[in-house]
């Protein structure tokens, strides 16, 4: 895992070799996640996508259970300043059911997750930042690349 500030870069690459490492990443990105106010979680099924959402609510000190909103399409977590919101796209057939889900107004009141925001990448607002986990091709298990940018 690297060392400098990610806060400081505007794209950079991490290999997670277990969840606990996954967990540190997601800490370590905790300071560029909530500047951008939104962040894109892109991957395959399973690459750990809603897992890195409970990695960052911990870090932001939420201890509700974190669990994946694909059926419920939006769910939101803690109080005050450590306020998540999280959204999951997959079932979504299209642009006008993104927008109808009023996303936009959960914008600026804490953190918004969005779990595969690459569907409609052109709805999603400027500055979002984009992370995108994949298991490792050449270890078997639990070792994810995790690849963030923010345009």
């Amino acid at each position: 895992m690297a060392t400098d500030n990610p806060a400081k870069k505007h794209s950079g690459e991490h290999i997670a070799r277990n969840v606990q490492e996954t967990a540190l990443i997601a800490a370590d990105l905790l300071p560029l996640m909530l500047k951008s106010g939104v962040v894109s979680l892109e991957g395959p099924l399973g690459a750990g996508k809603t897992h890195f959402v409970k990695a960052t609510a911990l870090a932001m000190g939420i201890t509700e259970d974190v669990t994946s909103p694909t059926f419920t399409l939006l769910q939101s977590y803690g109080v005050g300043g450590s306020r998540m919101h999280h959204s999951d796209w997959y079932r979504l057939e299209s642009e006008s059911e993104v927008l109808a889900l009023g996303l936009e107004d959960y914008y600026g009141d804490g953190m918004m997750f969005i779990e595969w925001g690459d569907k409609f990448s052109s709805i999603l607002p400027p500055g979002t930042l984009r992370i995108r986990i994949e298991p490792h091709l050449e270890d078997a298990g639990e070792v994810r690349v995790i690849r963030w940018s923010n345009h």
